[in-house]
């Protein structure tokens, strides 16, 4: 990722996106797609030369072990996607659950070292009942019960579609560190595009 170009996410924000402006100055570099046959302009396909490639291929090599909580390629999804992401002092991440038009996400931390007490851990929500999956209904609730995830080095969490979760602000402890993630879902092809293909 050292070679690769960042830029801060509030410049790509939209006003749809799940992440506020308030969460500190987290930074994005190029998303890479594998299997589409449309990538968005100014994003890459796979192969692409960025470090993602690397990632995409173990997700490929294991995507009969992650079946369980991102369904089938070719039933559940058709593509993935994987950005690297930089979260230094003071960002975080709203609640969200990544519902809309996908099966499951995933995140990859790929730092060399983070200790506990430098926060950035991702809190999973259980026992939702019969909230309904809303970025605003997240904001400031309760959720009960869950679990949070330590970011340790080259630990892979896939989250199912529809799970609730967030990530706690990287503690002022951290210093200097960041938290670098590959982030990414897993996705079916829309409508149009699968019946051209």
């Amino acid at each position: 990722m050292a070679d690769e170009r960042f830029v801060h996410l509030k410049n790509v924000w939209q006003p749809n996106h799940f992440h506020r402006l308030v969460e500190g100055e987290p930074l994005v570099g190029r998303t890479v797609y594998h299997n589409h046959p449309k990538v968005p302009k100014g994003l890459a396909s796979y192969p692409s030369g960025d470090s993602a490639d690397e990632v995409v291929e173990a997700l490929l090599e294991a995507e009969d072990s992650l079946a369980a909580w991102i369904g089938l390629r070719g039933s559940a999804w058709d593509f993935l996607t994987c950005t690297p992401y930089l979260y230094p002092v003071g960002s975080g991440l709203s609640w969200h659950d990544d519902a809309k038009d996908r099966s499951g996400s995933f995140v990859l931390y790929v730092h060399e070292d983070w200790k506990s007490s430098w926060g950035a851990e991702l809190l999973i929500a259980h026992n939702m009942g019969e909230r309904k999956a809303s970025v605003e209904r997240y904001q400031g609730i309760n959720t009960d019960l869950g679990q949070y995830v330590a970011a340790v080095p080259n630990r892979l969490v896939v989250i199912k579609a529809g799970t609730p979760h967030s990530v706690r602000s990287v503690s002022a402890r951290a210093g200097e560190n960041l938290r670098m993630s590959m982030t990414g879902f897993f996705q079916p092809l829309p409508q149009g595009l699968r019946d051209a293909g």
